[in-house]
């Protein structure tokens, strides 16, 4: 049978012109170039921000810890003859001295017991004793009469107390006055008398009270758990809502105990 020609001819590829390929090279070469020239650009900003925002977070950094280092110096009174090298507890006759606390250091006294707190109250004027290892926890308060954030701390303290101890039966808020000295402003008596402080008030004439807590400043707060183990210490005004956070852990603590 011969064969049949093929009614549309035979087509041979034409290969593309060689210019067409060399433009679109030349074209996918500056587009090319052009993006790495955008992304480099945009590396190097971001790694500009990121050195402006180290800066930023250094200069804060140090910002907050001036702040937290005024802060200390502002809100509290330095106790007499406090000496922060002084770290070693003692025996007295009260028991067990904690060591004294240094303010920016992690405290030495976290874990130590507290020893039974003996001492005269100025409700009665006699002597009673309080063991921390009673099942209640507490949050001790060690203060003088003219120390100024002691008056702003303690009002609050009262508040609270009035307000929430008849329904925090695990916890106690126990206070001590130290450091007295009636030539310096606020006499304590008139201050006490005045106030009326429903919360039990050691008045520590000697000051062993005041070190065997390690009170380095006023107002000088110890919080211990049911078993008298001290569980934290601060120096210096706490405020209202952090105050009763606090006193809400410990009864919490409390009643765990």
């Amino acid at each position: 049978m011969p064969e049949l020609d093929n009614p549309f001819g035979t087509s041979t590829p034409t290969p593309p012109k060689r210019g067409f390929v060399a433009i679109l090279a030349t074209i996918l070469a500056v587009v090319s170039l052009g993006a790495n020239f955008l992304l480099f650009q945009r590396l190097q900003q971001a790694t500009e921000d990121v050195d402006i925002l180290t800066d930023q977070v250094v200069r804060i950094s140090q910002s907050v810890a001036a702040t937290e280092g005024r802060l200390q110096v502002l809100e509290s009174s330095p106790a007499p003859g406090s000496s922060p090298a002084d770290t070693a507890g003692t025996a007295g006759s009260t028991g067990q001295f904690l060591p004294r606390y240094q303010s920016g250091a992690p405290d030495a006294a976290v874990g130590l017991q507290l020893a039974p707190v003996t001492g005269t109250w100025y409700s009665d004027g006699a002597e009673h004793t309080i063991d921390p290892a009673d099942g209640k926890a507490r949050a001790w308060i060690i203060w003088a009469h003219w120390c100024p954030y002691c008056q702003q701390e303690l009002p609050d303290v009262k508040a609270w107390y009035e307000q929430h101890a008849s329904s925090m039966s695990n916890m106690e808020v126990v206070s001590i006055t130290t450091s007295i000295d009636e030539t310096r402003g606020n006499p304590l008596v008139p201050y006490l008398e005045t106030q009326q402080f429903p919360f039990p008030v050691f008045v520590d004439t000697t000051g062993e009270l005041a070190a065997q807590f390690g009170v380095s400043a006023f107002p000088f707060w110890v919080f211990t758990g049911p078993d008298g183990v001290v569980l934290g210490r601060t120096a210096g005004l706490i405020g209202p809502d952090q105050m009763a956070g606090l006193f809400e852990q410990l009864e919490a603590e409390g009643a765990n105990g």
